[in-house]
């Protein structure tokens, strides 16, 4: 094998609950010790994430402005590889993970990318949310990105004017632009950090989509941004139903709120590996879907609010 040295980019903000399994994973790669570097760029980290990156012997970066995409780049940026790998924190990687991703570089003029497996076991959130997938992701995910340096300078880097989904808007920028984009189930880490209450499950959901407008261009093209507005439609209408006590609103309404996660219960469904043995969980399921639409209906709403905020501002 042709081996090239590797940057390995991990941004972290107060991330000690998982940085450690992340760092070992990363050590203890089978791909030649001098031939990558681990890059930990913090990003006002409160706890010992910077106290533990400093035992394992690892760079360790100070990244105190913007969102993830400017940490990310930050980490890239002073990176010394030929060769970039991104993963999070909270994620382990196999221990071949380094090797099968530059021996992909190195062969093919392409950008690779892999998914997230669950823990062993996984919290039922984690099994009613993160079914087994038929096919991997189909746009990159930051945690797990191998590209060029060369490329990814001249791609223009991760985007920071957004606080989340700058990875889906790499892979898009990146397509755009006629470079092929694999995403492959050989690069799959095992994702630690998954909300395992619904608390942080829906806080998720409302930190994803607080740049619905802000990232147009993107959000324009996705199907289920449309579903959820007509969830959003839904819950508008029941609630000017109960106000003026239409009961025939309040019957539509209700059969829109109950419907459209519905609809995202039976696609997971249909993309699952084993979908006998998920329906036997289609309660939770669905639950989930709810909760998830509700959660986007905030996050709509705060990027709503930012456009109206930065309008009057000026």
């Amino acid at each position: 094998m042709d081996f090239r040295f590797i940057s390995v980019i991990i941004p972290a903000h107060n991330e000690q609950k998982y940085l450690t399994q992340c760092l070992e994973s990363l050590v203890s790669q089978d791909y030649p010790k001098d031939m990558y570097e681990i890059v930990v760029v913090d990003h006002n980290s409160k706890d010992n994430t910077c106290k533990i990156a400093e035992a394992f012997g690892v760079k360790v970066i100070d990244q105190n402005a913007g969102p993830v995409g400017a940490v990310r780049n930050a980490g890239a940026k002073q990176a010394n590889g030929e060769l970039l790998a991104f993963i999070d924190a909270d994620c382990v990687a196999p221990v071949d993970w380094l090797s099968k991703g530059a021996n992909f570089l190195i062969k093919h003029e392409s950008v690779y990318g892999g998914g997230c497996n669950l823990r062993t076991p996984p919290y039922w959130i984690e099994k009613a949310w993160l079914l087994e997938n038929k096919s991997p992701p189909k746009d990159l995910l930051g945690c797990c990105i191998f590209i060029k340096k060369a490329d990814f300078i001249k791609i223009g880097l991760f985007s920071e004017e957004i606080t989340s989904g700058e990875d889906t808007k790499l892979s898009n920028s990146l397509k755009r632009q006629n470079y092929n984009v694999i995403m492959t189930e050989d690069l799959n880490v095992i994702h630690l950090g998954n909300p395992t209450t619904l608390k942080s499950f829906f806080l998720r959901q409302v930190w994803h989509s607080e740049n619905y407008i802000q990232n147009w261009h993107e959000t324009k093209l996705d199907p289920t941004f449309y579903l959820l507005i007509i969830f959003l439609i839904g819950l508008i209408l029941f609630s000017s139903s109960l106000i003026y006590k239409n009961i025939t609103g309040t019957i539509t309404s209700m059969f829109i709120i109950f419907c459209i996660p519905f609809i995202f219960t039976l696609k997971r469904l249909r993309r699952s590996k084993k979908p006998r043995n998920d329906l036997r969980n289609l309660p939770a399921i669905y639950f989930l879907d709810f909760v998830y639409l509700s959660g986007r209906v905030i996050g709509l709403c705060k990027s709503l609010w930012k456009i109206a905020m930065k309008f009057n501002s000026r």
